[in-house]
């Protein structure tokens, strides 16, 4: 079960990620004459989305790495 939803949270969170990325170099990027006032709104969704995600990847990592720890104890 656990493997399962470290694998959901990783996976949620690449995709964040991946989107919040793409959102911050489309911001940066546009060419277009209207883009000065939506700027500051794109540039916080992107870093929402970053957030997030880099949490949500993050949980993933840590609640993985602790399931290795208490998998490998052994009873003395």
């Amino acid at each position: 079960m656990r493997s399962g939803l470290v694998a959901a949270l990783m996976g949620i969170g690449g995709i964040l990620l991946a989107f919040g990325v793409t959102v911050l170099l489309i911001a940066i990027f546009t060419r277009t004459g209207e883009w000065r006032p939506q700027l500051p709104q794109m540039l916080s969704v992107a870093t929402l989305v970053l957030v997030v995600g880099g949490a949500m990847f993050v949980a993933g990592f840590l609640l993985d790495r602790v399931g290795r720890r208490s998998g490998e104890r052994t009873p003395a």
